[in-house]
């Protein structure tokens, strides 16, 4: 009789710790995509603000701060950190090529 208990309660214990490995791998789950959303908008929104600078900049100006620049770089290495380049690489480039001017605001104040 006490052998039956215990492979009933080792049976038991497995079906259970089975439920729970299910449980969590599938909130794994739903956290990678959540993950992978986040990661998608971030790399939207960087993308979106770097072409926004060098359309101001370069294209418009065709110059760019050195604040600016220090800016677009940690964008762009944030943006590079999340698997992402191509055209924004391209972007950096004329950016890296560009003329440093002072801070228009700098300008302002004296």
């Amino acid at each position: 009789m006490d052998d039956l208990i215990i492979a009933i309660a080792e049976w038991a214990l497995v079906g259970v710790l089975g439920v729970i490995a299910t449980a969590l791998w599938r909130q794994l789950k739903r956290m990678k995509i959540e993950m992978d959303a986040f990661k998608r908008g971030m790399q939207m929104q960087l993308r979106g603000e770097l072409i926004e600078l060098h359309r101001v900049w370069i294209v418009d100006k065709g110059y760019m701060p050195v604040e600016t620049k220090r800016f677009f770089h940690d964008m762009f290495c944030a943006y590079e950190d999340l698997g992402e380049n191509g055209v924004i690489s391209a972007l950096y480039e004329d950016v890296k090529r560009a003329h440093v001017a002072p801070d228009p605001d700098e300008d302002s104040e004296e």
